[in-house]
């Protein structure tokens, strides 16, 4: 049969693009269209086999891609923007090709889609069905509010699918495209470039607000701002805390509950209860704020400044604070408001002052996550988390490639730098009162490690400590090679290239050395965290649902930290699961450590799946969140993410990618968002009656309505 090639071509570039092939796809960075990341192909089979690449190998602007029964692809990038994939081996029942890209939540908002002679908006509310274009096409477009466009030109029989992936919980769209080739087929070439639109469309205002909608708390003059600074203090003087203790604890309950005053916080455990400690002895119930600062609200504005109504200048006498330090790329809009209310340039003491004030009077007690910890925390006794001081850009850590924020523990360098962070940078906090203790790491992908370990080279210690594993449980090859249904001819033929999981041995295998992974990991931070601070707490590792389903996971975990934390997205809270959880990991009590929901028709700004329509039914599923994890005996505590709302186009470190969410408390106008304070105040300054059982928790029955819509 003749060679079929088939060509995917792009519409030239105005301006400079960048490709870059990585280890899950090719990276493109489209100016202010911000980056994608177009998947390396999927092989599927007439008999509906899915083959994924089981090793990837990127060089430069090359990689080579290997998947299970011996198909190659060879991938070369240019900085014309053309992409060649060239294949060799590919399986005789080849049936078709797929690979996409996901599309940032933000087109909702105004951007555009075209494919042949259809077109459309990207659905600002979830679609249904989600599936908004299926069929063929020879052209697709999709473009942003400015007018920003990515073209490409595809072959008449590709089938072409754009999809709102919100119906799964993802926060973003997706495009993708089905080619139908056979065993002959040679090479795929593309070539990717964007064009710049006229720059004409400004999206948002200049208070930060997006341009094209509206909603009830939104800001229409600088006058509103003002009138704001004088009204907000009877507001405030408006609202009547509960009497707590120093550290924000239940006066008298350490007598009644048995507790000890230690200094410090601790865990105390009775019978199937667990209880978090303050330093007076008393119960505390950790409502924290996560990003207890301007932080997600600066977003990037370098290349897309024609989008805004206004923006000054990094070194303006009257708004240069609003800018991150030693960032003109980055600027706040809130910051900017501040200014415009106040008369006086962002200073983050006076800003930490007056947040805590306002906070405690929605009975919210400490500073979460993601915070820098100002002085004004220790004035006013206000406790705080902080996390483990390691990272990539601090102390030059670095991770598994192909699995988020995990560190391998077979690595010299990185036990190395392990021990002797934890040693030198722990010392400054170790006699703190107000330091609840300390998460690990944020939402590290350890459920990737299974299928990523087998997938690396002999460059990674832990692949070579795999398969140092499997030569001391198999002894000699011929048996390893049954039990994979393989063709080695020695172990050491294993190290440099990957190994696919195809046989429920090799998964077997693969999943039992990551329980020795994990435990050598854990080990090696609770030891040299235990030698540097026995005074605080281990708060753990902040996980997804997708990675704390995991029995091996949790048992491991239990057994080197106090707290387990966890990430808990949802609207219905399964008290079940979290049951579940607990008794995998030994009786360990949980945080849940992060979630939020939105409003997006009451805020200007996404919503996703965590969508709940209103401003009050955010207060109200907090409660109904909140008071049912208390009541279980085991939640320690709870933190909202975030202090304020994020940028309406997106957050700064995300460039033209970052999230754009109703997360706050408080808006870009530093207005919180009174309907929903007023329902977590009820919870939050009441908490203790239930978590003593004087009154059954909150029940606000349209959570499960949502969960269901959710599913």
């Amino acid at each position: 049969m003749k060679p079929t090639l088939i060509l995917l071509a792009f519409a030239p570039s105005l301006f400079a693009i960048e490709l870059k092939p990585g280890n899950e796809g090719i990276g493109v960075k489209a100016g202010a269209l911000g980056g994608f990341s177009f998947s390396y192909p999927t092989i599927t089979t007439q008999s509906k086999k899915e083959l994924n690449p089981i090793e990837a190998r990127p060089a430069g602007a090359n990689a080579t891609l290997k998947y299970a029964g011996g198909t190659t692809v060879e991938v070369t990038t240019n900085a014309d923007g053309n992409v060649t994939y060239t294949f060799s081996g590919l399986p005789a029942d080849v049936k078709s090709l797929s690979t996409g890209t996901l599309i940032d939540i933000s087109f909702g908002r105004g951007g555009k889609w075209k494919v042949g002679d259809k077109e459309g908006v990207f659905p600002r509310e979830k679609a249904t069905p989600p599936h908004f274009f299926s069929g063929n096409g020879n052209h697709i477009t999709f473009s942003n509010p400015a007018g920003d466009a990515l073209d490409l030109t595809i072959p008449d029989y590709s089938f072409i699918q754009l999809t709102d992936n919100r119906e799964w919980r993802m926060n973003a769209y997706s495009l993708k495209s089905f080619i139908n080739v056979n065993s002959s087929t040679k090479s795929i070439k593309l070539k990717v470039g964007v064009t710049k639109g006229s720059g004409d469309t400004k999206v948002l205002d200049p208070f930060g607000q997006v341009v094209a909608e509206d909603w009830p708390e939104k800001i229409k003059s600088e006058e509103e701002l003002k009138a704001d600074a004088t009204s907000e203090n009877t507001y405030y003087a408006s609202l009547n805390a509960p009497k707590l203790d120093i550290y924000g604890g239940l006066p008298g309950s350490g007598a009644q509950l048995g507790l000890k005053k230690t200094g410090f916080f601790h865990i105390h455990k009775a019978g199937d209860k667990s209880y978090l400690v303050n330093p007076e002895g008393n119960l505390f119930f950790h409502t924290g704020l996560c990003g207890f600062q301007p932080s997600d609200d600066y977003t990037y504005i370098k290349g897309r400044e024609n989008i805004y109504a206004w923006l000054p200048k990094a070194n303006d006498p009257v708004y240069a604070s609003a800018f991150r330090k030693d960032d003109p790329t980055a600027f706040s809009f809130y910051v900017a408001n501040t200014i415009r209310k106040y008369g006086q340039p962002y200073e983050s003491e006076a800003f930490a002052n007056r947040m805590i004030d306002r906070v405690r009077k929605f009975g919210f007690n400490s500073i979460g996550a993601f915070s820098g910890i100002p002085a004004a925390a220790k004035e006013k006794n206000f406790p705080y988390v902080v996390s483990l001081p390691l990272s990539k850009w601090s102390v030059g850590i670095e991770t598994v490639p192909g699995a988020h924020e995990v560190w391998d523990p077979f690595d010299a360098k990185t036990v190395s730098i392990i021990e002797k962070t934890l040693a030198e940078k722990l010392t400054s906090r170790l006699n703190d009162p107000l330091l609840i203790g300390y998460f690990v790491v944020n939402e590290p992908r350890y459920d990737e490690l299974p299928k990523v370990i087998p997938s690396l080279n002999g460059d990674q210690a832990c692949k070579r400590a795999f398969v140092d594993f499997l030569k001391a449980k198999y002894k000699d090859i011929a048996a390893y090679n049954t039990a994979w249904k393989a063709t080695a001819t020695s172990f050491e033929e294993l190290v440099p290239k990957g190994l696919g999981l195809t046989t429920d041995a090799a998964k077997a295998d693969s999943k039992a050395f990551t329980g020795v992974f994990l435990d050598k990991l854990f080990s090696l931070i609770e030891t040299n965290f235990r030698k540097a601070d026995k005074n605080h707490l281990l708060i753990g590792y902040r996980y997804q649902p997708i990675t704390i389903k995991d029995q091996q996971l949790c048992e491991i975990t239990g057994k080197y930290v106090d707290i387990n934390s966890y990430n808990y997205y949802t609207h219905e809270l399964d008290k079940e699961h979290l049951k579940q959880i607990h008794q995998w990991t030994g009786g360990k009590p949980i945080m849940l450590s992060e979630f939020y929901w939105t409003a997006a028709n009451e805020s200007g700004l996404s919503g996703g799946g965590n969508e709940v329509g209103t401003q009050q039914n955010r207060g109200l599923i907090y409660r109904n969140y909140v008071e049912q994890a208390a009541s279980l005996g085991f939640v320690v505590g709870i933190e909202w993410f975030t202090l304020i709302d994020q940028a309406a186009t997106g957050r700064w470190f995300s460039q033209y990618n970052g999230e754009s969410s109703n997360s706050g408390i408080f808006n870009v106008a530093d207005r919180p968002w009174k309907p929903m304070v007023t329902e977590m105040a009820k919870t939050n300054n009441t908490i203790y009656d239930v978590i003593l059982g004087k009154r059954p928790p909150f029940v606000w029955e349209q959570a499960k309505v949502l969960q269901q819509q959710r599913k």
